[in-house]
């Protein structure tokens, strides 16, 4: 008989619970995109209960995925349903408390919408809590689950073209806490490093703020970054599109194009230092990144190992990576030393009437 942990959702947006059919026809290795299809895809995981705010969504999601109740009041839900695990894809000003709340009342492992808070300090407050009682987290960045990614990191560290020097992403600019915890998640996972040394970087904001401003209401655009690692490894996030990561080795280039459609790794020919040979793979059919992070929490619940695809500390530095991003463009693009970043500094995410 395959066990069973019993899992919840609280919030039913886009990522929590839509059809990804909304999305089109994407590359290989991102169908599923939604938390509600990525577990009824795993028999490892029975979909128990469903939340959200607006009860229309509730009845809507409950008759689509076949669940048997649903809440308005998260609380509730943990309570009557007593859930193993959770996934939680709401606004990121209540991530904390529900966190805590599940936490303290039974649940043992927690899927987590990007981003996770809304400072450094709420992120490790969430995590500290999170290590105390032994209860697994796993961040919803789901690049770090695709299959192409990981093959661009294998042939990254196979050796047979060196060593890394530099990533470029092209992402086009990125709305800090909205978008762009994805980016700063594949810099720390391509890099291997767990901690920036130093950035530079540009942001345009809606409002005037100081060096000393330690609250910004809305969610700035970030036009460019150079991030130093503390391996050395240099990220550079770049103004043009076509969401292309690009790795600089000491003797060829990988480019994953399209965000995972193609792998192209291009090489030395005939002339040295020309890297004028290329091959190209294209994405299989694959699980999605989505189903993969969440296969591997159930896992790791399952059989009391730690989790594979990502560490607490990676987490952390990869918002932290997001706030040092802020402390420079504050201070017009001049280089940010890692100590310089200030854990209370707080980003509401604010777009609109919407929030991250």
């Amino acid at each position: 008989m395959v066990k069973k942990l019993k899992i919840a959702i609280i919030g039913l947006g886009r990522i929590g619970a839509e059809p990804s059919s909304r999305l089109g026809n994407l590359s290989n290795g991102w169908h599923p995109v939604s938390h509600a299809e990525s577990i009824k895809s795993n028999p490892n995981l029975e979909l128990v209960s469903v939340c959200d705010l607006d009860l229309l969504k509730v009845e809507k999601y409950m008759k689509m995925y076949q669940v048997p109740i649903g809440f308005s009041d998260y609380k509730k839900l943990i309570d009557k349903t007593k859930p193993e695990l959770i996934s939680i894809a709401t606004r990121t000003n209540i991530k904390g408390e529900i966190v805590n709340y599940a936490i303290e009342n039974g649940v043992k492992g927690i899927y987590i919408e990007k981003p996770l808070a809304n400072s450094i300090s709420g992120c490790e407050q969430i995590i500290k809590q999170a290590e105390k009682f032994g209860v697994k987290i796993i961040y919803g960045t789901q690049r770090r689950g695709m299959s192409f990614f990981w093959r661009a990191k294998e042939l990254a560290y196979s050796g047979k073209l060196g060593k890394i020097q530099s990533i470029t992403f092209e992402y086009g600019p990125s709305m800090l806490l909205w978008t762009l915890p994805h980016i700063t998640d594949l810099i720390i996972y391509f890099s291997n490093s767990s901690k920036f040394k130093e950035i530079s970087a540009l942001c345009n904001f809606d409002n005037d703020y100081t060096i000393f401003s330690n609250y910004l209401d809305e969610d700035p655009l970030v036009k460019s970054a150079v991030i130093k690692m503390e391996n050395d490894v240099i990220a550079y996030l770049s103004s043009g599109n076509g969401r292309n990561v690009r790795i600089h080795l000491e003797k060829g280039i990988i480019t994953v194009n399209g965000d995972g459609y193609s792998l192209d790794v291009s090489f030395e020919g005939e002339f040295k230092g020309k890297f004028n040979e290329m091959e190209t793979e294209i994405a299989n059919p694959a699980r999605s990144g989505t189903q993969e992070l969440f296969f591997d929490l159930c896992n790791s619940v399952l059989n009391s190992t730690p989790l594979k695809l990502v560490s607490n500390q990676e987490i952390i530095a990869g918002n932290e990576i997001l706030f040092g991003i802020i402390e420079s463009a504050l201070r017009n693009g001049s280089t940010v030393k890692y100590l310089e970043t200030r854990k209370e500094l707080t980003v509401t995410g604010r777009f609109g009437e919407l929030y991250a």
